[in-house]
């Protein structure tokens, strides 16, 4: 709890505050001393004569150091575990040569946490750095096209497979710093910049579906066999044959494999195979020259997406200077 901000203020009010022990002595409460941090109390002489006035709402506050390599740091979590609260200014400093990283980048390097009372200020004087967690690289398969269904004539054709997509939230790299406190009860001070990266983005690749079959030509007027669906994910599913039953119908496409194409049925053709990955479906069979079979999928094409890289600052930043 501050001192108070104007009135007489007594060597008991600023000792019951700042700790200490009798004799009471000034000295004892320079600015950056052993009682009183320089950062939450700036008004306060650092040496020589001190004026009991620069005590006016002085506050004593938690002060962390970070001297060894961590993850993420939680600041209002370590002033709770260090003996303070979320009503008292905290000073924070991070050693040189300190690294503050974090284990996944939904979460930032290093936050504030939420739950601090108004007025209060987090002063961080940061000689190593605070780096976001990298976004990961992943990989995924295009769904496979569906197999054309068998004709009464004309074969139909086989869709097109699927080809790779956006990307997803963990190939984005995570925040360094997060101010977590929404409005304008909490500022964050950086006295001392250092480094503060956001973590790099990472990629996903995709490998494209294949393609379907195409649907077989029918003969003797009934129906020829369904295409087999492209290999994908999921699978394209198989062309509807005769009476859109086995064994007329196409065979659905797996994760690796395209599926077979569904047998004709007393003379009319079968339907043709479903593409493997990034590759075209085998257009169906046709009957003599009045049926054509339909023709096969495209097979989906492959590529990449790279994420987004995280951010330095992060959260109500409107609050950090």
């Amino acid at each position: 709890m501050a001192l108070q901000g104007s009135g007489a203020i007594s060597f008991q009010d600023i000792q019951d505050e700042f700790g200490g022990s009798h004799p009471i002595s000034f000295s004892e409460y320079y600015g950056g001393g052993a009682y009183v941090p320089a950062g939450a109390n700036p008004g306060i002489a650092t040496s020589g004569a001190i004026n009991v006035n620069s005590f006016y709402d002085a506050v004593a506050a938690t002060v962390l150091t970070i001297s060894s390599n961590t993850n993420n740091y939680d600041i209002g979590a370590a002033a709770i575990a260090a003996g303070g609260d979320k009503s008292t200014p905290v000073i924070l400093t991070i050693n040189s040569g300190v690294t503050v990283g974090s284990t996944s980048t939904s979460t930032a390097a290093m936050y504030t946490g939420t739950g601090w009372s108004s007025g209060v200020t987090i002063t961080i004087t940061n000689n190593g750095s605070i780096v976001g967690s990298s976004g990961s690289n992943t990989s995924g398969k295009g769904n496979g096209g569906n197999g054309g269904a068998g004709g009464h004539q004309h074969g139909g054709a086989g869709g097109s497979g699927g080809s790779y997509g956006g990307t997803d939230a963990i190939n984005d790299g995570g925040d360094a710093f997060e101010h977590s406190q929404s409005g304008s009860s909490l500022s964050v001070i950086f006295s001392t910049t250092g480094t503060r990266t956001g973590g790099s983005a990472g990629s996903k690749t995709i490998t494209g579906g294949g393609g379907g079959g195409g649907g077989g030509g029918y003969g003797n007027s009934r129906k020829g066999g369904g295409g087999g669906g492209g290999a994908g994910v999921p699978g394209g599913s198989g062309g509807a044959g005769y009476d859109n039953v086995s064994p007329y119908n196409g065979g659905a496409g797996s994760a690796s494999s395209g599926g077979v194409g569904g047998s004709g049925f007393q003379g009319s053709k079968p339907g043709g195979a479903g593409g493997g990955l990034a590759s075209s479906g085998t257009a169906g069979e046709t009957y003599s020259q009045y049926a054509t079979g339909g023709s096969g999928g495209a097979g989906g094409s492959t590529g990449s997406a790279s994420g987004s890289s995280g951010s330095a600052l992060s959260g109500n930043t409107g609050q950090i200077s």
